[in-house]
C-alpha cells in the first residue's frame, strides 16, 4: 500500500477506479461529485474528479452534505491513517458508533465519489456498487479514499462518551522511548532477508516457521519496561512487517523489502507508519496470538482502534486530565463492538475483556509510545504527545535529542548499541549489515560473515559499513574488527555485468590454458571457455576460428547416447553454454579421448550429485528428451530407481518352451493349462511347477503336442 503521502500514487489509483465504472455509473459518481454543466466525455470525467479531489473548499461542502454515518466512515479512515479499508471492518466501526445501517453509508461515500473500489488486477466493470460488493463479498470487499479527501472529515465528532478523567496526585507517568516494536520488525527483517518464509495456499504460516517465530529467544525476550506481556510477539512482528511493507508476498514467500523512507532520522514517521499498519494485522490476538481467520473478520482492526479513539476522546487539550481506566473501555466495548465479544475465550469473558484492553494498550501500544500508564488503583492510560498527534490531531511532539556517538565496536565483533542514540534510520542502517541478539536497554549485535555478505548483496559498500560504525561509535573500530569486515567483504563472491561480450569456445581445457597464459582471454567461463576481463572482442588474428555460434539461440538436440546406455557423446558443433553448464551436474568426463572427441559418463555417483542438487527423475527425462530426443536410458533410470526398490530374489525354475508365441498365449489363457503353469517368461517360455509337470504332459498330448 503507497504511504498516504504519495499523491500521484494516489490520484493514479483513483483515476484507475473510475476507468472500470460503466459510463452511466460515472456519470452517475461525477454528477454527485463535480456536478458538471455540459456534457463531457468519460476520459474528461475521470480527470475532473481528480482535480475536484485536489479541491478542498469543495470537498468540504461535499463532505457537509453526507449523512453522519458516512462522515464518520471517512473521519475513521482519516484517523487510522490507512486509506484502505475493508467494507466489513468500517461497518463494524459504524455499527459500534451508533450506526447500524450496515452498507448504506459506504454505498453513499461510492455514489459521491468520496470512496473507490479497491478492484483486483483484472476485475470487469462496474455497472452497480451493489453486483461489485456481491462478487466481491461483503466481509472482504475494500475500498479506499484518497488521503486528500478523508483529512477533510479528520475534525468530526465520532460521538464517543468521554470517558471522566481521573487525576492521580503523586503517581508519575511511565512511557518509552517508542523503539521496541521497530527493533523487533527490524529483527524480523533480518531472518525473512535469510531465510524467506513460506506460506500455504490459506496464506498461513507452516508449522515450521510459526515454531521458529514463538521460540526464537530475542523476538520472545520481554521489553525492557514490559507492563503486560502480549501472546506470541514473534508472530505480531511478522504480521505488522508485512502490513508496513517492510517485508512483501512475493510468489507465495514472504521476503525482505527495502527499508521505507519513513524510517529516518525523527520517531514521528515511523510510528506514524507502523500505527496505520496495525490496524492491517488480522491474523493475532493479544491473548490467544496466532489466530488466523479462517472466515469472516478479526476483532483486533477495529477493537483496537476504537479503544484508541476512546483515549483520544479524553485527550482534552490544555487539561492535565484524561487518564482513563482501562475497565471502562472493556465496559464499552462489551456493549458496543458486534463481534468482540465472540472473539473473546468463553470462559469468564467480561473479565478476558479487560485482560484484552489491556495487553492491547499496555502490550501494544504502550512499547509503541502511543500511550502512557500509571499505576493509581490499577491502571490508567492516556495518549502521549504522540499519541495526540496521531490520533487527536495535537501538534507533532519535537525531537529527541540527538546522540550521534551511541555505539561501541568490540574487538569480539560485537557491538553494543545504547537507545538514547537509536533513530529508526540507524535501526535499519545496522539492521543491513549486523545481526541483533539482544533488545535490551543497551542493545547488543554481532557482526558477522553472513549478515556483511547480505549487507554487501543490498548495495552496501565495506566503507559504508566503517563509516556507519565509526560516524555512530564512541571510539574508532577496532584494527582487527576491520580487518575482519575486508576479509569477509574479499571472500564474497562478485558478479561482473557486461552489457556485450564475446565467448571464445576451445576444442580442449588445454587451449584454454594456453590462450590465457598467452593472455589472449583472461575470464574462465567454464573448463573451456573464456573471454576478455572487459568482455570486448578478443584479438582473433591470435585465434584459429573454425565457426561461431549464437548463444541466445534455442537450445538443440547435441548429445548421442552410446549403446551402453551410460556414455554420451556431445556434438561440439550444435551444442551451446548453457550445456556446459549443465552436463556437469550429471556426468562426469571421460579420460583419454582424442581431440575433438567430447564424451561424459553417467554413474551412479554422478546421478546421486544431481539428485542431491535437487534434480528428480522428471527432470533427468526431461533433459535427456531435450538434449539426445528420448529420455533417461534404462541404465540411468536404474541408478535412481535402485535404491527405492524391492530387493530382487533368486530361485531356481523349470521352464518348458512352446513352438509359437500363439500356442503360448492359448496355454496361458486356457483355464485348464493355466492352472499348471506359472509366470511367462517371454513370448514361448512359461514357468512349471515340478509337481505339475506330468499333469501338463498329459493334457498337451490330448491336444496333439508331445512334451520332450
Amino acid at each position: 500500500m503507497p504511504p498516504p503521502s504519495d499523491t500521484e500514487v494516489w490520484n493514479d489509483r483513483v483515476r484507475d477506479a473510475l476507468s472500470r465504472y460503466a459510463e452511466p455509473l460515472l456519470r452517475e459518481v461525477v454528477g454527485r461529485l463535480v456536478k458538471p454543466r455540459t456534457a463531457t466525455p468519460p476520459d474528461e470525467l475521470v480527470e475532473k474528479c481528480l482535480s475536484t479531489l485536489a479541491n478542498p473548499p469543495v470537498i468540504d461542502r461535499r463532505v457537509a452534505e453526507l449523512p453522519p454515518a458516512a462522515r464518520k466512515a471517512l473521519a475513521v479512515i482519516a484517523v487510522s491513517r490507512r486509506p484502505t479499508w475493508k467494507v466489513g471492518h468500517l461497518i463494524t466501526i459504524l455499527s459500534a458508533l451508533g450506526h447500524p445501517e450496515g452498507f448504506a453509508p459506504i454505498h453513499t461515500l461510492l455514489e459521491t465519489g468520496l470512496l473507490c473500489p479497491d478492484f483486483s488486477l483484472h476485475a470487469p466493470a462496474v455497472e452497480q456498487f451493489e453486483s461489485w460488493l456481491g462478487s466481491a463479498g461483503t466481509v472482504h470487499a475494500q475500498v479506499f479514499a484518497h488521503p486528500a479527501v478523508a483529512a477533510r472529515a479528520q475534525g468530526e465528532n465520532l460521538g464517543f462518551p468521554i470517558p471522566p478523567g481521573e487525576r492521580l496526585g503523586s503517581a508519575s507517568p511511565r512511557f518509552t522511548d517508542g523503539l521496541d516494536w521497530l527493533l523487533r520488525l527490524a529483527l524480523v527483517w533480518q531472518q525473512v532477508d535469510e531465510a524467506p518464509v513460506r506460506l500455504t495456499q490459506g496464506r498461513t504460516l507452516f508449522k515450521r516457521d510459526l515454531g521458529r517465530l514463538q521460540t526464537d529467544e530475542v523476538l520472545a525476550a520481554a521489553p525492557p519496561d514490559q507492563l503486560v506481556p502480549v501472546a506470541d510477539p514473534g508472530v505480531l512482528s511478522l504480521l505488522w512487517a508485512e502490513a508496513s511493507g517492510l517485508i512483501k508476498l512475493n510468489e507465495g514467500e514472504l521476503r525482505s523489502a527495502p527499508f521505507p523512507p519513513t524510517w529516518g532520522a525523527t520517531l514521528t514517521p515511523a510510528v506514524a507508519d507502523l500505527w496505520a499498519a496495525l490496524t492491517a494485522v488480522e491474523a493475532w490476538d493479544p491473548l490467544r496470538g496466532y489466530s488466523p481467520v479462517e472466515s469472516g473478520l478479526s476483532a483486533l482492526p477495529t477493537a483496537g482502534l476504537l479503544a484508541l479513539l476512546i483515549l483520544a476522546g479524553a485527550a482534552r487539550p490544555g487539561q492535565e486530565t484524561g487518564w482513563v481506566d482501562p475497565q471502562v473501555i472493556a465496559d464499552w466495548l462489551w456493549e458496543h463492538h458486534p463481534s468482540w465479544q465472540g472473539g473473546l475465550p468463553r470462559e469468564e469473558a467480561k473479565t478476558r475483556g479487560l485482560a484484552w484492553v489491556e495487553a492491547y494498550l499496555l502490550g501494544v501500544a504502550y512499547p509503541l509510545r502511543l500511550v502512557e500508564a500509571a499505576q493509581y488503583d490499577g491502571w490508567k492510560v492516556r495518549l502521549t504527545d504522540l499519541g495526540r498527534h496521531l490520533l487527536a490531531g495535537g501538534p507533532e511532539p519535537a525531537a529527541a535529542p540527538a546522540f550521534p556517538q551511541t555505539l561501541l565496536v568490540q574487538p569480539n565483533a560485537e557491538v553494543l548499541v545504547y537507545r538514547q542514540g537509536l533513530t529508526p534510520n540507524l535501526i535499519g542502517r545496522l539492521s543491513r549489515f549486523a545481526r541483533w541478539k539482544g533488545l535490551g536497554p543497551a542493545c547488543t549485535l554481532e557482526l558477522n560473515a553472513t549478515r556483511t555478505y547480505h549487507g554487501l548483496e543490498s548495495g552496501l559498500t565495506l566503507a559504508s559499513v566503517l563509516q556507519t560504525l565509526n560516524q555512530h561509535g564512541m571510539k574508532p573500530v577496532p584494527s582487527a574488527v576491520a580487518d575482519l569486515l575486508r576479509r569477509w567483504a574479499d571472500k564474497r563472491d562478485r558478479i561482473t555485468l557486461y552489457s556485450a561480450a564475446t565467448l571464445v569456445e576451445f576444442q580442449t581445457a588445454a587451449d584454454l590454458d594456453a590462450a590465457v597464459s598467452r593472455g589472449i582471454v583472461s575470464v574462465r567461463v567454464t573448463d573451456r571457455i573464456g573471454l576478455t576481463d572487459d568482455g570486448r572482442d578478443p584479438d582473433f588474428k591470435n585465434l584459429r576460428l573454425i565457426g561461431n555460434r549464437d548463444y541466445e539461440a534455442r537450445p538443440q538436440q547435441c548429445v548421442t547416447v552410446d549403446a551402453d546406455g551410460v556414455t554420451l557423446t556431445i556434438d561440439a558443433a550444435h551444442s551451446d553454454l548453457m550445456l556446459e553448464a549443465e552436463i556437469g551436474r550429471l556426468a562426469d568426463p571421460v579420460t583419454g579421448d582424442p581431440p575433438g572427441l567430447r564424451r561424459v559418463r553417467i554413474s551412479p555417483q554422478s546421478l546421486a550429485r544431481a539428485q542431491a542438487a535437487g534434480l528428480t527423475l522428471a527432470d533427468l527425462d526431461a533433459w535427456f528428451q531435450a538434449r539426445a530426443g528420448h529420455p533417461l536410458p534404462a541404465p540411468g533410470r536404474l541408478f535412481v530407481l535402485a535404491p527405492h526398490l524391492a530387493a530382487p530374489t533368486a530361485a531356481r525354475h523349470l521352464v518348458v518352451h512352446l513352438p509359437s508365441a500363439e500356442a503360448t498365449d492359448g496355454l496361458v489363457q486356457w483355464p485348464t493349462t493355466a492352472a499348471l503353469v506359472g509366470p511367462r517368461l517371454g513370448p514361448t517360455a512359461v514357468v512349471v511347477d515340478e509337481a505339475n509337470l506330468e499333469r501338463l504332459r498329459e493334457v498337451l498330448a490330448g491336444l496333439g503336442m508331445q512334451l520332450a
